[in-house]
C-alpha cells in the first residue's frame, strides 16, 4: 500500500479532488455511514444457495455452498466479462464485500493477482468470514473503512477497479457523482477498467452511465444482467487493445469453459450498448 506523495502531481490532483470531496467526507457522510453501519446482516438458505440481505430481504450476494467460488448470481457473471479485455490483471479493488462472490471469483481464476476489497460495515465482513468461505491469504485483503477515503488517501494504481457499493435502499449517492468516478478513473493503471454496479430500475441510472461517459470520453460499454435488473458498466482508461468481436466471441468461449456459465449473451447485450459497432468491431463513441 503505497502511503501519500507529498510533492508529485499526483499531490495537485488530491488537492483538486478535496475540494469535491471534502463535506462528502466529513459530516453529510456521517448519516449515511451510521445508518449502513447499524444495518443488520442476516443470512439465508435455499436449496443449496447461501445468501446476504443487508438491512432488507433484499439478497446483496448469494454462494453456491457446494462451489463456494462459482458465480450464483447474474450480475456477478456479467462482471466477469473484464476479462476479455484484461486477462492477467495483476491489481484488483473491490468497493463493496457482502458475501465477497466476485472478490473469491477474481482470486479463484486470476491468481497472480492481489484482490483488495474496502467495505464499510463491519458486520458485513465479520458474516462474510464466518459463512462465505472467504481465503485466507495474503492475495485476499479486505480493509475496514471508507472506500472513497480509502481512495483519495492511497495512490494505488488498479488494472481492475469494481465499484459495488449498496446499502439496504440501494446505491448511496456519493458513490454516483462525478467527482467519485473521476477519482476512481485516477486510480486506474494504464490500460486500467473501471466497472460499477447498477440498477437497471433507478431512473437516475441513465445520468449516471452520462456521468461515467464523461469521464472516461466515451469508452464505456453496459450490459444488463437481467430485465429489469442490475446493469454493468465497464470503462476504460484507454482504448483496448483487441475489440475485434469475432475475436474476442472466441475468449468468450475459452472463458464459459473455465467458468462453467454462460457468457455469450452478456457480451451480446455489451456489443449492442456501442451505437457505433458493426459486425467486425466495437467503436467507442
Amino acid at each position: 500500500m503505497a502511503a501519500i506523495g507529498r510533492f508529485t502531481i499526483m499531490a495537485l490532483r488530491k488537492k483538486i479532488i478535496s475540494k469535491f470531496f471534502n463535506y462528502r467526507m466529513s459530516d453529510s457522510n456521517s448519516n449515511y455511514d451510521s445508518d449502513f453501519i447499524n444495518c443488520s446482516v442476516d443470512v439465508s438458505e435455499l436449496n443449496g444457495v447461501r445468501s446476504m440481505h443487508i438491512g432488507s430481504e433484499t439478497i446483496q450476494s448469494s454462494m453456491n455452498i457446494a462451489d463456494p467460488f462459482f458465480l450464483e448470481l447474474n450480475y456477478t457473471k456479467v462482471m466477469s466479462l473484464c476479462f476479455i479485455f484484461n486477462k492477467l490483471p495483476k491489481e484488483i479493488l473491490v468497493v463493496g464485500l457482502g458475501g465477497g462472490s466476485i472478490a473469491k471469483f477474481f482470486y479463484k481464476h486470476s491468481r497472480k493477482s492481489v484482490i483488495n476489497i474496502v467495505e464499510l460495515n463491519s458486520q458485513v465482513i465479520s458474516v462474510a468470514k464466518s459463512y462465505f468461505k472467504i481465503p485466507q491469504s495474503k492475495r485476499f485483503n479486505i480493509m475496514e473503512g471508507d472506500a472513497i477515503r480509502y481512495l483519495f488517501d492511497y495512490e494505488m494504481q488498479y488494472d481492475i477497479l469494481l465499484s459495488d457499493a449498496f446499502d439496504d435502499i440501494g446505491i448511496p449517492e456519493n458513490f454516483c457523482t462525478l467527482e467519485y468516478f473521476s477519482l476512481c478513473k485516477s486510480r486506474l493503471s494504464q490500460h486500467g477498467i473501471f466497472m460499477i454496479n447498477l440498477w437497471g430500475s433507478d431512473p437516475k441510472t441513465i445520468i449516471y452511465i452520462d456521468r461515467i461517459k464523461s469521464v472516461f470520453d466515451g469508452r464505456v460499454l453496459y450490459a444488463a444482467a437481467d430485465n429489469p435488473g442490475n446493469i454493468i458498466i465497464f470503462a476504460f482508461n484507454s482504448i483496448p487493445s483487441e475489440l475485434r468481436i469475432a475475436f474476442l466471441k472466441l475468449r468468450i468461449k475459452d472463458l464459459e469453459k473455465q467458468f462453467n456459465f454462460n457468457l455469450m449473451v452478456y457480451f451480446n447485450r455489451l456489443i449492442e450498448s456501442s451505437s457505433n459497432s458493426n459486425a467486425r468491431r466495437i467503436k467507442f463513441e
